[in-house]
């Protein structure tokens, strides 16, 4: 069977319930855990959060393509997790994002879906990539070529001790799936995004090359899909044309590996998906 986007085999239902297997266990079969039970699970199944030594930073990219609430964008429960752990061991957190190149509000939509307030109360910095506020630097156009140059990312990415990625597990009218390599492309300057040849007309089959080759420019440790509720219909936003379908599955997935957790992700949205 394909992905949604036609790119990859998805893993046989047996691999996908193997691999997502770490679900507290009761007599009498599988309880449904709390949001932080799967996050802690899907952590810890993956070996957990790399090392930051004390005086620090981390990165952590979440999803505000817009300003809804997750699962369309990064749950404020997943960032308040992940950011309270490197705080509480002397680490400097960023978070941060910039919604799709055509809306100009990133700091009012982190607010609204609650991700600022979530980041600030645990001690993170949350921060907008808005032109005017942050140090860029420009991608080698080897690396991306299947964007037109220049396309320019915060130098934070490089500069900070460990990225992780936060993706949402959603559908998307145009890629058919978002989840975490697609998520990097909010990193992507406003202006570059929305130069002609390369996200200000979607082109079907080029997109999933490009979000491909800003995922592989980048040096992304850790990747959390959160798919504790699950937009398996309708995405990205509510919006977006189809009826959403919000599906609570209870899985979190979590890896080092980037491409293996993006492949459950797919499976994990075809499982739950109207039959």
């Amino acid at each position: 069977m394909k992905a949604p986007d036609g790119n990859s085999q998805l893993p046989s239902r047996r691999d996908v319930v193997r691999a997502l297997a770490t679900l507290p266990v009761v007599a009498g079969g599988v309880q449904t855990p709390s949001h932080v039970e799967a996050l802690e699970a899907a952590v810890r199944a993956a070996g957990g959060l790399p090392e930051v030594k004390r005086g620090g930073t981390v990165l952590l990219k979440v999803n505000t393509n817009s300003g809804d609430p997750a699962p369309y964008s990064t749950s404020p429960t997943v960032l308040a997790w992940v950011a309270r752990h490197y705080v509480s061991h002397g680490v400097r957190v960023v978070a941060g994002d910039r919604s799709f190149w055509g809306d100009r509000d990133t700091k009012g939509n982190l607010e609204r879906n609650g991700i600022a307030p979530a980041g600030r109360g645990v001690g993170a910095e949350v921060v907008a990539f808005e032109n005017d506020t942050v140090e860029w630097t420009a991608l080698d156009p080897q690396k991306v070529p299947h964007w037109v140059a220049p396309v320019r990312v915060p130098s934070l990415c490089f500069t900070a001790d460990v990225l992780i990625n936060l993706a949402c597990a959603k559908t998307h009218f145009i890629t058919g799936v978002t989840l975490g390599l697609k998520n990097t492309l909010g990193f992507v300057h406003a202006d570059d995004r929305r130069r002609e040849g390369n996200l200000r007309s979607h082109h079907h089959e080029r997109i999933h090359h490009q979000y491909r080759e800003i995922h592989a420019a980048l040096p992304v440790r850790f990747t959390i899909i959160d798919g504790f509720d699950a937009l398996v219909t309708g995405g990205p936003t509510p919006g977006s044309g189809a009826p959403p379908t919000i599906v609570r599955t209870g899985r979190v997935l979590a890896s080092r590996d980037a491409h293996e957790v993006e492949a459950l992700g797919r499976a994990l949205l075809s499982e739950f998906a109207p039959r």
